[in-house]
């Protein structure tokens, strides 16, 4: 059977990946149908802003970890050239001088074909597979590569070897000088020490990463803070909504710190426990340190064997000697119970120096007790149903159903103050709604979608507009004339010739100023007016404002939002605005810009 030597391109491995994700999804299918089940609870109980907003955060967070994957494996796999091949029963590869493994075919269970890439997977654990990759185009026709296939599933039909057994010694370091060799086997209880061992060097900063670490939470951590604090600023009263953000943002959060301080030897355990480990207790292990590397391998099973290039250093713990590789993951052991002697770890740490390997004393992490995560958990979700709760009695100090307030009570509560609906706009809003399906929309946000549509009606007592504008060069004059209507018969009829200026404005870019003139009491007035492409500028509603700032008139306009993108205008005393604050729960604001 032939070598194949290859280096994978990035297009191949964007394939690979995408096809790893879809077989995680396949293979824990039962989460996403938990995690569907959840978000339908979520939608009934809830609504279904606070859904998606849990969809937004937990997509975002599995996101994130599937683009830090892919930068993974493309580093590993575009940039190092690798040789693949099958011999005497078994899957065999060689990274770059790296390192050489070799698995028996009998454990590749699993093989998918991609567009460019062919997919041999075996499963480490339980619901956990892991995948050999080789790009199709190493084939010299589909006849090989299914004959490389048929070798994989069936290798006693193989017929031939690989180009020379030579080369296969010279990839492993068998047959060079043997300073030690063991076989030994791991009880369960050996392992799980074993592996704690394993982990907590990595986690502790033994070798030198828990700076590298710690970057990746301290962005975590600011995400999860400032995310929300933005969420409630941006939507004040928003709700239910910025409360599941905040919540889920803190649960999630949780659970990952847990994952990096809870110390991890009772989930090695209980993993044990069910057999989900790819190896057990009966198995034999092999090790040979020689001249070359270091090889290790479950007899009959699989191999790797690493140069000593290849390592980063030896740690030494308790239970035994762990040779970490470059990437500060992946390793080999020695457990000291499979050694005759001290003499023998000595002389092991005299050839570690002699290759100029590095030796490290394992450090120990201070890990916090799993009761605390506990404790935490519970005051999250206290603080939630608290935060919940307050806001019910808020509202319902303010006379409001939380969420929802049925559609005639809206319309005999803007008619208390003085806006003239008649029943036949009743009529025809409420026949609206039922026509587009939006009655349940309107009760539980009220007030707005009726303010926007009373705009529209002459005399209504009400000015809206949309900050996107329609024609940004009269935009501001249009807003303007209507909000003057609002105050008809007031001083501010004697405002004439509103005008725009754009010569400051940066139409290729969407930016720059405009500036807005008008004359008023014969003197003239402006101001400056920023440019975001056609969105119009918020300072426009204190023009008026800052003109009637002084005058003894006590009206003022006051705004507030539509729900959406646009601005409802109001022009009334303080004490008004303040009796329509608390019966709408609409927070207004009179907002002032001087001129020059």
């Amino acid at each position: 059977m032939r070598k194949y030597t290859f280096q994978m391109t990035k297009e191949e491995v964007r394939e690979l990946w995408s096809r790893v994700i879809w077989e995680q999804l396949r293979v824990r299918r039962f989460r996403w149908l938990l995690f569907l089940v959840i978000l339908a609870v979520e939608c009934i109980l809830l609504s279904w802003p606070g859904a998606l907003t849990v969809v937004a955060l937990l997509l975002g967070i599995y996101m994130a970890f599937i683009v830090r994957g892919y930068f993974t494996i493309k580093g590993q796999l575009c940039e190092k050239t690798r040789t693949m091949w099958i011999e005497d029963g078994m899957l065999k590869g060689n990274v770059e001088g790296e390192m050489y493994n070799e698995i028996s075919c009998s454990y590749i269970t699993e093989i998918r074909m991609t567009r460019h890439v062919l997919m041999l997977g075996f499963c480490e654990a339980a619901k956990t597979i892991r995948w050999y990759s080789i790009p199709l185009r190493v084939f010299a026709d589909e006849r090989e590569r299914d004959r490389f296939i048929e070798l994989i599933k069936d290798p006693q039909t193989a017929g031939e070897r690989a180009d020379s057994p030579e080369e296969s010694r010279e990839a492993s370091c068998g047959e060079e000088q043997e300073y030690l060799s063991l076989s030994f086997q791991v009880g369960d209880e050996e392992w799980v020490r074993m592996m704690a061992d394993a982990t907590e060097i990595i986690q502790a900063g033994t070798l030198n990463e828990r700076k590298k670490n710690i970057l990746p939470w301290i962005i975590l951590t600011a995400v999860f803070i400032m995310l929300p604090c933005w969420a409630v600023w941006r939507y004040p009263d928003a709700g239910k909504v910025t409360h599941i953000a905040l919540l889920m943002g803190m649960l999630i959060f949780l659970m990952l710190l847990r994952k990096r301080s809870v110390n991890p030897e009772k989930e090695i355990r209980e993993r044990v426990r069910r057999g989900t480990n790819r190896y057990r207790a009966e198995d034999i292990w092999e090790t040979s340190v020689t001249e070359t590397g270091i090889r290790q391998g479950i007899s009959g099973k699989s191999s790797a064997t690493v140069p000593w290039d290849g390592l980063f250093g030896m740690v030494e713990t308790e239970m035994g000697l762990f040779f970490y590789q470059k990437d500060k993951k992946s390793f080999l052991f020695l457990p000291k119970w499979s050694m005759e002697s001290s003499e023998q770890i000595e002389s092991l740490r005299g050839l570690c120096r002699e290759k100029h390997l590095e030796i490290l004393a394992g450090k120990r992490k201070k890990y916090v007790p799993n009761w605390v995560f506990t404790i935490l958990f519970f005051f999250v979700a206290l603080g939630y149903i608290a935060a919940n709760a307050g806001l019910a009695i808020w509202d319902s100090r303010r006379g409001m159903d939380p969420g929802h307030l049925p559609f005639e009570e809206q319309i005999s509560v803007l008619r208390s103050f003085g806006f003239d609906i008649s029943a036949d706009m009743e009529e025809n809003w409420y026949g609206h709604m039922e026509e587009y399906d939006i009655v349940t929309y309107v009760e539980e946000y009220p007030y707005t979608w009726l303010l926007s549509n009373l705009a529209w009606e002459e005399s209504a007592g009400v000015f809206w507009f949309d900050f996107e504008g329609w024609d940004i060069c009269t935009d501001y004059i249009t807003v303007l004339e209507g909000m003057r209507e609002l105050a008809a018969g007031s001083i501010l009829d004697d405002v004439k010739d509103i005008r725009e200026d754009t010569e400051d404005m940066d139409w290729e870019n969407g930016t720059g100023a405009i500036t807005v003139s008008l004359e008023w009491s014969g003197q003239e007035y402006s101001w400056k007016m920023d440019v975001e492409h056609d969105w119009i500028d918020g300072k426009v509603l204190g023009i008026y404002n800052g003109l009637l700032e002084g005058e003894r008139d006590s009206e003022r306009f006051y705004a507030t939002g539509d729900g959406g993108q646009g601005a409802l205008v109001f022009y009334c005393t303080g004490e008004w605005a303040s009796a329509f604050e608390d019966a709408t729960g609409l927070e207004l604001e009179a907002y002032t810009v001087k001129g020059e």
